[in-house]
């Protein structure tokens, strides 16, 4: 049999691998046999070449490092803490970058309204209306200078200061104001507020592009957004969204993270609804639907929406132009006429009793006006009365809660 030079290369490489002394007969006898039992493919050492070729740039990159993206957080700069009195602490805060993301629009077919009956007995001018009659609590010298409002995690009651910063009020009308970071006073003027998913409240500044984030303690730390930003509420998907105006949807994440999303028109109310959806009113005489992927569809009503609010029967309700309606999570739209609330819609809450409560200013009075589920619709004149009333919401031991001109008013909304 004649040597394969291959092999002899093999023999002699195995003979140096030894310096000193020789290798034994015993194991050179023993390479022999192996030489004669069986012979190495050239494909199969010249495939075990690559394997080791493989894998020695996989540990080169192992130690010198991969070139991954990594994303950039820029610093807040300083929010600040302040006791109840008065004393300003700086602490950090984060803000992530802002993402820009456009929203997939789809249209749903023009429902038909299904009108429910007119405004039951209680709105003719020979049935006088009943007097709902509440508790002020003054925050503030001046006319309009509260809007947002929400109950909190806490029990208590959290409102929104126009400029100034915000107010906590407990059930029995005690007040602890925290202001803002002197820099944001009265160019930073809260617009809306509401309990967050970490149990924080959270709430917008309109005019100077931010949100803001404050702790039961009464820590603030702000986040800019981009643009100016009016409602916001807590998503189904553990974020908060915000309504931009003409800059459209804003979700915002608990650290801070920010995602825009654009809508066919103008966005004013915002609402989680029922279906794990964000539901909206537009400019354009629409309800809009957003998916948190950011799947628009869009449901055109009679009455031009301004305020929205998810009802204690599931269903998405709505004020408008003297009338107020709902929509199904399916996208049913039912609406009523109510031309005697003539005033200025502005705000909209699920009631404490099961119900739906809109408030309104003049001309047409300080009023409230109940829709109870199944479509009977009562309205109230309130007391005191007040030159604005901005917002409403359910508090804790039953109560609605009302923002107006320097006060914040606690109603017990009728039996009957």
């Amino acid at each position: 049999m004649t040597d394969d030079p291959l092999d002899e290369l093999l023999s002699t490489e195995l003979e140096g691998l030894v310096d000193a002394p020789p290798p034994t007969s015993r194991l050179w006898a023993n390479i022999q046999r192996r030489r004669g039992q069986s012979r190495v493919s050239r494909q199969l050492i010249v495939l075990g070449s690559i394997a080791a070729a493989v894998v020695a740039i996989a540990a080169l990159l192992t130690t010198t490092g991969g070139g991954g993206h990594r994303q950039r957080v820029a610093s807040e700069g300083e929010a600040t803490t302040t006791t109840e009195a008065g004393v300003l602490t700086p602490v950090p805060g984060q803000q992530e970058p802002v993402a820009t993301t456009a929203a997939v629009l789809t249209t749903a077919p023009k429902p038909t309204p299904t009108t429910l009956p007119r405004i039951v007995g209680t709105t003719t001018t020979t049935a006088p209306r009943v007097t709902l009659t509440g508790t002020e609590y003054k925050l503030q010298d001046g006319i309009g200078g509260l809007w947002g409002i929400a109950g909190g995690p806490d029990g208590n009651i959290w409102a929104a200061m126009w400029g100034d910063g915000i107010a906590r009020i407990t059930p029995n009308g005690q007040v602890t104001k925290f202001p803002y970071p002197q820099s944001d006073q009265y160019n930073g003027c809260t617009n809306a507020i509401t309990t967050g998913p970490d149990g924080n409240m959270w709430f917008t500044m309109k005019t100077c592009d931010k949100i803001g984030r404050i702790a039961p303690s009464g820590t603030i730390t702000l986040f800019p957004v981009g643009y100016a930003s009016d409602v916001i509420v807590s998503g189904p998907d553990g974020a908060l969204w915000f309504s931009g105006g003409g800059s459209g949807l804003g979700r915002i994440t608990t650290s801070g993270a920010v995602t825009h999303f654009n809508t066919p028109s103008s966005v004013h109310g915002v609402t989680s609804g029922s279906d794990g959806n964000i539901w909206f009113t537009e400019d354009n005489g629409k309800i809009g639907r957003i998916t948190p992927a950011g799947a628009i569809t869009e449901f055109p009503v009679q009455h031009q929406p301004t305020g929205v609010t998810l009802g204690r029967d599931g269903n998405v309700w709505f004020y408008g132009n003297q009338g107020v309606g709902r929509v199904t999570p399916t996208g049913a739209v039912m609406e009523h006429d109510v031309p005697e609330a003539v005033g200025w819609p502005a705000g909209i809450t699920a009631g404490p009793d099961g119900n739906v409560w809109v408030v309104s200013s003049p001309p047409g009075g300080t009023t409230a006006v109940r829709v109870k589920p199944e479509g009977t619709i009562t309205l109230f004149n309130m007391s005191p009365s007040r030159n604005n009333q901005q917002a409403v919401t359910a508090g804790s031991h039953g109560n609605l809660w009302v923002t107006r001109d320097g006060y914040v008013a606690k109603f017990a909304p009728p039996t009957a």
